[in-house]
């Protein structure tokens, strides 16, 4: 049942809204997928770009296999307003502890590649590192995300 309040969270066709931070969240945890995706376009030598990012291929591999739980929350997303995932709500009630599990998984990998590199800066780390430090404060404190959460676990989110 909606309550006062969450007019804020559902678009003009009567559909919740997704929380934008969760998409920066997507962004942060499924950078590996990102990369990889991108270095498909590449023509000559496809492995040339994920040899910027990443030192070696079990990086790599590390890195996808900390996007898996929040892929799952992704297909989640995508599918929220099929009737058959409706009937299949408890789905989400894992939602949220999966995307914590991919925040301290991933602060290990971070915390591994800083120490590898420990005297050198990059900005590119040093963003990583500021958008890892801001995941559980939105994951934790964003009314949006967890009310989206809370509607969709009850199978209300049409």
């Amino acid at each position: 049942m909606l309550r006062q309040g969450d007019e804020y969270y559902i678009d003009g066709e009567g559909r919740l809204r997704l929380p934008l931070g969760i998409l920066l969240l997507f962004a942060f945890f499924l950078r590996g997928y990102l990369a990889w995706i991108i270095s498909l376009t590449f023509g000559d030598d496809r492995s040339l770009l994920l040899g910027y990012f990443y030192q070696s291929r079990e990086q790599f591999v590390l890195t996808l296999l900390v996007g898996l739980p929040t892929m799952y929350v992704l297909i989640l997303t995508c599918l929220q307003h099929k009737p058959w995932l409706l009937q299949r709500s408890w789905l989400w009630r894992f939602a949220g502890p999966a995307l914590w599990l991919s925040w301290l998984v991933d602060g290990c990998l971070l915390a591994s590649v800083v120490h590898a590199h420990w005297p050198q800066f990059s900005y590119t780390k040093a963003a990583l590192i500021a958008i890892w430090c801001w995941a559980p404060w939105f994951l934790a404190k964003s009314r949006h995300w967890r009310r989206y959460r809370e509607i969709l676990a009850r199978g209300e989110g049409q």
